[in-house]
């Protein structure tokens, strides 16, 4: 007879989502899994298969979240130019549970075709969020027309990536609003 457990699966991610986080996927071993959820490894096994499973369901998770406050930013604002700005500032406010990307696009990108593929879908579709809110800024005139609205969600991509990337330099904290001010400025 097969033993139940309970236990909080969202409190779990969570805790292994923050340890991926610092720690990064290959540096992660399965009895630092261990000591992050407290539970043991049958458990974790059992509820999430493999290590390259639970970080797969920690990304699911994490994407989740942060593309339902990205929909919510959308639906909020009749401001194409606003929702790209807070959007830029969602990506340097959300704790570090709420995004994962930047720690593995060159950690594992090409060495774990699985995670390749969620990244690369990540991007697609943060390009094409982007696009779409910039062809309508463009339509209103609140968003310039110097460029397609293809080159300026590949810029806002780059942008978004590089402000994810100076986020984890504490000594960065004071010029990311600026930052943000200087991509707005190039498509307003």
């Amino acid at each position: 007879m097969s033993k139940n457990t309970s236990f909080n699966k969202v409190k779990i991610l969570n805790k292994v989502t923050t340890l991926f986080h610092s720690k990064g996927y290959c540096a992660t071993s399965m009895q630092d899994i261990v000591e992050a959820s407290t539970l043991n490894r049958s458990s974790i096994y059992n509820t999430f298969g493999s290590k390259l499973e639970l970080f797969i369901a920690c990304f699911d998770s994490c994407e989740t979240k942060y593309r339902r406050d990205i929909q919510k930013i959308i639906m909020a604002s009749t401001n194409p130019l606003k929702s790209v700005r807070q959007i830029l500032e969602l990506s340097i406010n959300k704790s570090i549970n709420g995004y994962l990307i930047p720690n593995y696009i060159s950690e594992i990108k090409n060495k774990e075709p699985k995670i390749s593929r969620l990244i690369d879908n990540q991007q697609a579709y943060f390009v094409d969020l982007f696009e779409d809110i910039v062809k309508r800024g463009q339509g209103l005139g609140s968003i310039n027309n110097s460029k397609s609205s293809k080159q300026y969600a590949n810029y806002l991509l780059t942008s978004y990536q590089g402000l994810q990337i100076m986020k984890s330099f504490p000594e960065n904290d004071y010029k990311l609003q600026n930052v943000i001010y200087d991509i707005i400025s190039v498509i307003e």
